[in-house]
This record gives C-alpha cells, sequence and structure tokens, in this order.
C-alpha cells in the first residue's frame, strides 16, 4: 500500500527549482491603491534630462560660488552694462580747488561701470573726504549718466605750526599744504591748536578794521591767549581775559604817540592798568644815549 505524503503549504521540498511557484510581496492594506495608480502612469525620462540636469547643476555650482566668493556685484554689474546699463558720463560741476580725477578715483566706479549697481551713498561718502569737499549729491541719470554737484569749503586763515604754513578753513580743517599767492592776505595764526581757534583771532582783528592791516599774524600761546605780531616786528602780548580792551589801549596809544612805530620789540598788556614795553637793540642804545646826554648836561 502506498502512502501519500501530505502536502503543506509553503512547503517546496518536492518542487523541481526551476518549477517553484514564484514568491509575491503583499503590500500592506493602504499601500496597495496608490501602488495600482502608480502603476498606470506612463512615467517617461523626458528627452535630454541628463544634459538639462547637468546644465542646472553646472548653473545652481556657479551661482553658488558667485554667492560665496563675493563676486555677485561684480557679475550684476558686468552684465546689465553689457545690456546697455553702463556708465558712459559723469558730469561734474561746483569744483574749482577740487580736481575731477580725485572725484572719480574717490567714487570708484570699478572696472564694469554699471548705473544699476554703482553705489551712490557710499560714493557721496568718499568724496566728501576731499580736503576741499564740504557737500556732495550725486544723481543717477538713466540709462548711462552720473551727476555730481560739489559744494567746496572756503579757505579762512593760514596756520603755521611745526615748520608747516597749510590752509585751514574756519573750523580748523586742512585744504591744502600749501598757500599760493591768491591766499597771502588771509589772517596768519601760529602755533599748536591755533588752528581750532583761529576764528577767535579774526574776530578779534574785525574789531579794528583799520589796525588789522598792519598785522602779520596771531599767535597762540600755551592754547591760553594771544600775541599780535605787526608787520614791523612789534609783538603785542594781551592778556587771556578781555584782549580786546587790551588791544583798544594799544592802539589808542598810537594813534596819540606813534608808539607802534617805534624802536620797540614788544608792548606787554598782560596785566591790568599796567603798561610794559620792551626795546629793541637799536632802541635801547637810543636811550642809554639819551640818558647820557641828559646826566651830561644836569
Amino acid at each position: 500500500m502506498q502512502s501519500v505524503k501530505p502536502e503543506t503549504e509553503g512547503d517546496m521540498g518536492d518542487w523541481a527549482a526551476d518549477a517553484r511557484p514564484a514568491r509575491r510581496l503583499v503590500l500592506p492594506r493602504f499601500l496597495r491603491r496608490p501602488a495600482r495608480i502608480l502603476s498606470r502612469l506612463d512615467l517617461r525620462t523626458p528627452r535630454y534630462a541628463g544634459t538639462k540636469g547637468m546644465a542646472l547643476l553646472f548653473a545652481a555650482t556657479a551661482a553658488t560660488g558667485m554667492v560665496v566668493g563675493g563676486h555677485t556685484t561684480t557679475v550684476v554689474s558686468a552684465l546689465t552694462a553689457w545690456a546697455g546699463l553702463g556708465i558712459d558720463e559723469v558730469e561734474i560741476s561746483g569744483q574749482s580747488e577740487t580736481s575731477e580725477i580725485d572725484v572719480l578715483n574717490a567714487m570708484a566706479i570699478g572696472p564694469f561701470p554699471s548705473i544699476v549697481t554703482f553705489d551712490a551713498i557710499s560714493a557721496r561718502e568718499r568724496v566728501e573726504q576731499l580736503p576741499w569737499v564740504k557737500r556732495v549729491t550725486i544723481r543717477k541719470l538713466y540709462p548711462d549718466t552720473l551727476q555730481v554737484g560739489i559744494v567746496e569749503r572756503q579757505p579762512y586763515a593760514i596756520w603755521q605750526h611745526d615748520g608747516a604754513v597749510v590752509l585751514i578753513n574756519k573750523d580748523g580743517r586742512v585744504l591744502a599744504d600749501h598757500v599760493d599767492s591768491r591766499y597771502a592776505q588771509l589772517p596768519m595764526v601760529v602755533g599748536k591748536g591755533a588752528d581750532a581757534r583761529a576764528g577767535e583771532f579774526v574776530s578779534l582783528l574785525e574789531e579794528f578794521p583799520s589796525f588789522a592791516p598792519r598785522v602779520r599774524a596771531g599767535v597762540l600761546v600755551s592754547d591760553r591767549r594771544w600775541n599780535v605780531v605787526l608787520n614791523n616786528g612789534i609783538e603785542i602780548m594781551l592778556p587771556k581775559d578781555d584782549p580786546g580792551s587790551a588791544l583798544i589801549q594799544a592802539v589808542a596809544l598810537d594813534d596819540g604817540h606813534g608808539i607802534l612805530s617805534r624802536e620797540i620789540a614788544a608792548v606787554d598788556l598782560r596785566l591790568p592798568n599796567r603798561l610794559v614795553f620792551r626795546l629793541t637793540e637799536a632802541g635801547y642804545e637810543a636811550r642809554e644815549a639819551l640818558l647820557k646826554k641828559r646826566k651830561g648836561k644836569g
């Protein structure tokens, strides 16, 4: 009697190797519907997808390199200049002492001058750092023109210090490191700190319009008081407080007796109610001769 071996589900022992049923992947119930929908779609790779993908990759890499390397503005400037928005003309007006070359250098337009990317605010700040420049306005006129309007500082006095002679404005800012003949008639101030106090000395002289042309310079002493040096070399030593009243006294003496035209080196007015003269060598000799003559007569 032949026995029959029962078949057990999943037992592959009696199947030939090439006749075994294929194992199937059974999806969970909630994934079966999406899987059927995807299987019906006609998913084909677009034509030239690889080429387009590589081009996109290169473009993204280039953009990232520009941003990381800080070259974005340069690239945009070059592209917009090439597109017709390059800076072709710069109109500068209002300056007389400031050269156009200095203005253009300060503006730093760059190798790819584009009116789109040009930073007018930063350029204005740089131009205003030039010695003579007080105020600047910069306007963009599309597509290719910049208008630059300049207001310059006015020379006010000549300042002598540490062996140098420079031109300054009313605030004491140095405008030029040389003084030409055009400004030779400006008031001169001498000494450390005299640049910042030049207005004080000029105001003092303005009270004496007929006397001012005889003044060569004002010397600031110890940053406290002024000595007035005349064209003939006489030095008038003024007090710290109320120098105007002391100078009135010196001018009155000169008007009445011509003191400031005699052989004296200095007039000391620093002490109230006291007037001290220092004679020149010639004046001292003349005084001694006069005293001897008087003694001989006596």
